[in-house]
């Protein structure tokens, strides 16, 4: 995610509540407010991207980096099943565990960070 906070460069930031109607046409646009959770900042900017709009992305945090989930793993609402039933995909965010379905594809698999430094190790040991 691009975005960061403007005034501490953080990147952690979720949506801000609309106050007024002027925000909530701006939202119609791909401007939303924003809050950074570090230093609890409110400003407005805009969210949307053409090339972001190819990929999917979480609905909470906005990473493109997504897990797959499997049914036996968790059950899902009747809208989420209507909606794998359609041809949509099980995402899972690893950052704030949330899951959802999507249909446009995933820009990366997420490989968590465990098992990548395993599989370094093991190509080091191989090399050797």
């Amino acid at each position: 995610m691009s975005l960061k906070c403007p005034l501490c460069d953080n990147i952690d930031l979720r949506y801000a509540r609309i106050r007024s109607l002027s925000e909530r046409l701006m939202t119609l646009a791909g401007i939303h407010p924003l809050r950074c959770r570090e230093c609890r900042y409110r400003f407005v900017a805009r969210t949307w991207s053409i090339s972001g709009m190819l990929w999917a992305r979480c609905p909470r945090c906005w990473r493109t980096d997504l897990a797959k989930w499997s049914e036996e793993d968790y059950r899902a609402p009747a809208l989420q099943n209507l909606r794998i039933a359609l041809g949509a995909h099980r995402f899972r965010c690893e950052y704030c565990r949330v899951n959802f379905t999507s249909f446009r594809p995933r820009m990366q698999r997420y490989v968590r960070q465990a098992k990548a430094a395993r599989a370094a190790r093991k190509s080091y040991l191989v090399a050797k």
